[in-house]
């Protein structure tokens, strides 16, 4: 969908949200069904972004003043989505039951994850405009335990090139952010982003995830903020939970967090996530959380290396370990293990 802009009249980008849906089996159920995860707060957000959206468009375009969203075309697109999103996973399940033979036979729950992806897009006329609504279905194609625990992942942080003795040069001297609003998910994200992911870049083989940060040049400090498709989290030793406040996508796993961060004895510290706490040993456990993927937790993060000079050109950066867990503590006893335990146990497992 990311492309759609591209190939539209108008060129105007949508808003979009991806919602996880659970195609779940059980060892005593004869039949499949579906566990949707946080419908209506995707939903809300999915309307926040298209009113930045707009609002965007509207203030950049002269054509376009005076043009507000309706709430009948609100209310319309809500119900238009609902429709679209039953009909896309009937369809899953149809093609599921009829082609895949899911069975719970060494675990009482499994399940397939089912991506669902709507996009909203502004269609102006003279005084007014309608919300176009369209909606994409995607199955992961591998039967899981939902309770299985997740394996480590590495991240990298995306720093920018501002070492003058470094041959790098390109997209790494600037890159993009969410222009129109970090709290909302604008289509034409999707495109800019692709850059960071680039083995030649900043994720190389064996990397899942890249960090982006924000440089507070006043205060000579760096703060993470997020993944290209995630929020980011920091355990402290001394018992707190961190995540950017802001100038990030609010995301429905990161609300549930830090609503269950209680329950699994940490506080939350709300202070931006200063960079250079990792390397200073203040983190315990660092993690990442998405619609889709719930919580991923992280071993190790590298950050470039601008000083080694590269000799062959088109070979990636040079990378070092900036933290790493410390892997002498059993995982049972990690606070983000007993976060997803949480989370699950609310999503029914």
């Amino acid at each position: 969908m990311e492309h759609l802009e591209n190939q539209e009249v108008h060129g105007y980008p949508g808003a979009y949200d991806v919602l996880r849906c659970d195609l779940i089996k059980t060892s005593t159920s004869p039949s499949a069904n579906f566990k949707v995860w946080g419908q209506d707060y995707h939903l809300n957000r999915l309307e926040k972004s298209y009113k930045v959206l707009t609002n965007h468009i509207v203030q950049s375009n002269e054509k376009r003043d005076g043009i507000v969203v309706q709430p009948s075309a609100l209310k319309a697109a809500h119900e238009e989505s609902s429709a679209i999103m039953n009909t896309l996973l009937k369809k899953m399940v149809e093609h599921e039951e009829s082609h895949v033979k899911i069975e719970a036979q060494d675990h009482d729950v499994v399940c397939e994850i089912i991506r669902v992806t709507l996009l909203w897009t502004p269609l102006f006329d003279d005084d007014s405009h309608k919300i176009f609504v369209r909606g994409h279905a995607s199955a992961s194609g591998q039967i899981m335990d939902p309770n299985a625990t997740p394996k480590y992942i590495v991240a990298t942080v995306a720093l920018p090139n501002n070492c003058s003795s470094s041959q790098s040069g390109g997209i790494l001297n600037e890159l993009p952010d969410r222009h129109i609003s970090p709290h909302a998910k604008i289509s034409s994200w999707s495109s800019k982003r692709r850059p960071l992911e680039k083995k030649e870049t900043f994720m190389p083989g064996g990397v899942a995830e890249v960090l982006l940060i924000e440089e507070n040049k006043t205060a000579n400090k760096q703060f993470v903020l997020e993944g290209l498709t995630s929020n980011f989290f920091a355990i402290y030793r001394d018992g707190s939970i961190c995540t950017a406040p802001d100038g990030v996508l609010l995301g429905y796993v990161r609300h549930l967090i830090l609503e269950c961060a209680e329950t699994c004895d940490l506080r939350v510290d709300e202070r931006p996530i200063d960079l250079n706490d990792g390397a200073k040993g203040l983190w315990a456990e660092t993690f990442i959380t998405s619609s889709s993927r719930l919580i991923y937790p992280i071993n190790k993060i590298l950050i470039p290396d601008y000083e080694v000079q590269i000799e062959n050109e088109g070979e990636g950066l040079n990378w070092k370990t900036y933290w790493e867990l410390d892997d002498t503590i059993d995982t049972k006893y990690h606070k983000w293990h007993h976060l997803l335990s949480e989370i699950l146990k609310r999503g029914g497992y």
